[in-house]
Formats: structure tokens, C-alpha cells, sequence
């Protein structure tokens, strides 16, 4: 295990905004990127990560994982993955785990 984050850790994170006019509600999403988060926990060679939640999880290739890509911050106090160039079907709600190379 690398490391683990809670809402306010990922909080202390450089925070970033990204349009998502997929988005079946707000059409910004903003929260610390999915890179800077595995930089943080210490991840190094990445392949791929898997990203579980609510929704079915997905898996982003390390190609995937752009400066665009967000564990945005919700309503809800959860985090959910949302990405200006991802289909809003593989963003995941109540995200719980990143795991990396699966």
C-alpha cells in the first residue's frame, strides 16, 4: 500500500479546474489531479490505475492519466473521478481506492 487520503488531505493538494460540458451537473470540476495524488503517495512507474467507487470501476492507462483528469470535489463530501476528455460513463462517484498497475 502507498499511501492513503483523506478529503481533507486531497484538500492540501495543488488544486486544479477543468470544464467538463459532459457533466450532467456542474460543468466545472475541481480538486487535485489523479497524477498529483499517486506523485504524493509515491507511485512511481506507472502503467495503469484502477479507480473504484460507487460506479464500476475503470481503469486509465498511464496515456489516460493527463492534467485533465480529477478527483473532483463534491456536494456530498465525497470525490468522484471526472475528466474534460473522458466519457461521463467511466467517471466514477464515491471514489475509495486507487490502485496502481492492476
Amino acid at each position: 500500500m502507498l499511501d492513503e487520503f483523506d478529503l481533507a488531505r486531497l484538500g492540501e493538494l495543488p488544486q486544479i479546474e477543468i470544464t467538463t460540458p459532459q457533466s450532467h451537473g456542474s460543468p466545472v470540476q475541481r480538486g487535485p489531479s489523479v497524477r498529483t495524488v499517486l506523485d504524493a503517495a509515491g507511485a512511481a512507474d506507472i502503467r495503469s490505475v484502477r479507480i473504484e467507487g460507487s460506479d464500476p470501476a475503470q481503469t486509465l492507462t498511464a496515456a489516460e492519466l493527463t492534467d485533465r483528469v480529477v478527483l473532483s470535489f463534491t456536494k456530498r463530501d465525497t470525490v468522484k473521478l471526472a475528466a474534460a476528455d473522458l466519457d461521463r460513463d467511466r467517471w466514477v462517484r464515491d471514489v475509495q481506492t486507487v490502485v496502481v498497475n492492476p
